[in-house]
């Protein structure tokens, strides 16, 4: 089995505040495909409590991890249903529609990672459509950004229950 190498780069360190990608919405990109030869992305995402997140979409060209640091993360995979606590694993293969929310009444914090790079520009894009808002995003708008990037919106997020 062919491993490859990736192209060398730089070593770097980031402190908590730090990213060398864009941010937008609950998502902020850490590392992007740069700094690791193509290999990965990894970002993070803070929820607040009652949360959905996106469409239920699917990737062409990506698989993703998340990993979930604090709370509880509800994760849509396919037609299951997963609540994924603080130290829990989930991954998101291309072409598995899947989504994820806040369903519960604390935040969550996930660090995710997304192999290969290049999802990371359409973080950007997003970020700066999310910039120029002045009301509600339109959902039409962000699944034309993702189509650039071989991401097609299949359904709503995950509903969030009424209290």
């Amino acid at each position: 089995m062919d491993h490859g190498v990736a192209p060398s780069t730089d070593p770097f360190v980031l402190g908590p505040a730090e990213s060398r990608g864009p941010s937008g919405g609950p998502w902020r990109t850490r590392v992007v495909g740069a700094d690791t030869g193509g290999l990965l992305v990894i970002g993070e995402a803070r929820m607040p409590a009652m949360t959905a997140g996106p469409s239920l979409h699917v990737h062409a060209h990506e698989d993703e991890a998340s990993y979930v640091i604090s709370g509880v993360l509800t994760v849509v995979l396919g037609d299951e249903r997963f609540d994924v606590p603080a130290g829990g694993v989930a991954w998101l293969p291309r072409g598995v529609p899947h989504t994820f929310a806040n369903l519960k009444p604390d935040p969550v914090h996930v660090v995710g990672m997304v192999v290969p790079a290049g999802l990371e520009g359409m973080f950007a894009d997003q970020s700066t459509y999310f910039a120029s808002l002045e009301g509600p995003p339109d959902p039409d708008a962000i699944a034309e950004i993702g189509r650039r990037y071989g991401v097609t919106v299949l359904g709503p997020p995950v509903a969030i229950p009424a209290n």
